[in-house]
């Protein structure tokens, strides 16, 4: 692989740099991950590599004291550079707030958007700004947090041109989209890395690859005793039924707590289905033919008031119930899109007692609970 050298001398905060370089496109040297796609280090860890949607890899760099080093940088890739390695930063997806609260960051957050959707008592950010919300973001603020760094995600582009008018850099992130729960977990060490805490980001990581890896196995050891049961999620939204494509985060931790995910890429063929992003397409017919092969049918659901078998009786009337084993995840009653994402050990360990009958007790803040009668 062939890489281009430069020597770029830079002045004031996330300086972007814009000129192309003149080098073979490829993919940097990633190190210090073990299980995300989208993201990496270089070996001297002072550049953050991010992938974007399209394959381009840019650079987030750590100038130091000296203001200029030499960079490398594969072909059509940007650099940002930022100054030092502790990064008064801001947030616009609610889910990159758990990862800033386990690293005890709270002194580097200037700001987050959604801040009403955020359980932010006794966790000593109680001075972060709020950054608006579904009425898009509030610049003025975002200015006055004195954040040099923001971070978001990249689909839908929400942050065009917000580093032109504010001259604050906006780091689009793809944890959303990485396929394995502890690649999705890893990103607390891009987090790690912007505040200046990376050991404490890889120690934490540490600790949560170890407790996910042994309810693994404990999930690979419960199947191979009782057998692997068939899965199936879905869900309905303005008459089309969607479900998890087969090598996506759901399917990777049914697979890992023992069970079988029915959405297989065969299967995928077979059926013809139709992708939509993360996602597989249905029509009814589809999905109740595959739901029929199901011992288990799984459903993410918002029910303020709870969720149970007589709910799933009324919305899926046309699915019989009888001998199937029912769960869900209650986004009203946990949050599955932000904590879960530091907790696929919990995640998984919910769904090992729901699959292999371990009788283990359902207590608030299980993610995954099985469907029962209504008391």
């Amino acid at each position: 692989m062939v890489w281009a050298a430069c020597v770029m001398a830079f002045t004031g905060c996330g300086t972007e740099v814009e000129e192309a370089a003149d080098a073979q496109a490829g993919v940097p040297s990633l190190h210090g991950i073990h299980h995300a796609e989208f993201f990496g280090f270089s070996e001297t860890g002072d550049t953050l590599w991010l992938q974007e949607e399209s394959g381009t890899w840019n650079g987030w760099v750590q100038t130091g004291a000296a203001g200029s080093m030499q960079m490398l940088r594969p072909q059509g890739g940007n650099l940002t550079a930022l100054p030092g390695d502790r990064q008064p930063l801001a947030t616009w997806s609610t889910t990159h707030a758990p990862h800033i609260l386990a690293l005890g960051a709270e002194d580097m957050w200037r700001g987050t958007g959604y801040l009403d959707r955020l359980d932010l008592d006794g966790s000593g950010a109680g001075n972060v700004m709020d950054l608006g919300g579904d009425g898009g973001l509030d610049e003025e603020a975002l200015v006055a947090s004195g954040a040099r760094v923001l971070t978001s995600y990249p689909f839908g582009d929400p942050m065009q041109g917000v580093h032109e008018r504010t001259g604050v850099s906006v780091m689009a992130l793809r944890e959303y989209e990485e396929p394995d729960p502890l690649g999705r977990a890893e990103y607390i060490k891009v987090f790690g890395w912007l505040t200046g805490r990376g050991e404490v980001a890889d120690s934490l990581f540490k600790d949560i690859a170890a407790r996910y890896d042994s309810v693994k196995t404990a999930g690979a050891h419960a199947a191979e005793i009782k057998g692997r049961p068939d899965v199936f999620t879905g869900s309905e939204q303005a008459g089309m039924w969607t479900a998890p494509t087969g090598e996506g985060l759901v399917a990777r931790l049914i697979e890992d707590a023992g069970g079988h995910y029915l959405l297989d890429a065969a299967t995928e063929r077979t059926m013809g289905l139709r992708r939509e992003g993360s996602n597989l397409e249905m029509d009814l017919e589809q999905c109740a033919m595959l739901a029929k092969g199901a011992e288990a049918w799984g459903k993410v659901v918002y029910a303020p008031e709870g969720w149970y078998l007589e709910d799933v009786q009324e919305t899926l009337s046309w699915l019989p119930l009888e001998g199937k084993l029912m769960f869900h995840c209650n986004t009203a009653e946990v949050d599955y899109f932000g904590a879960a994402v530091l907790e696929p050990d919990r995640m998984l360990s919910d769904l090992v007692d729901i699959l292999h009958g371990t009788g283990a007790e359902q207590v608030e803040g299980n993610y995954f609970r099985r469907t029962l009668p209504r008391p």
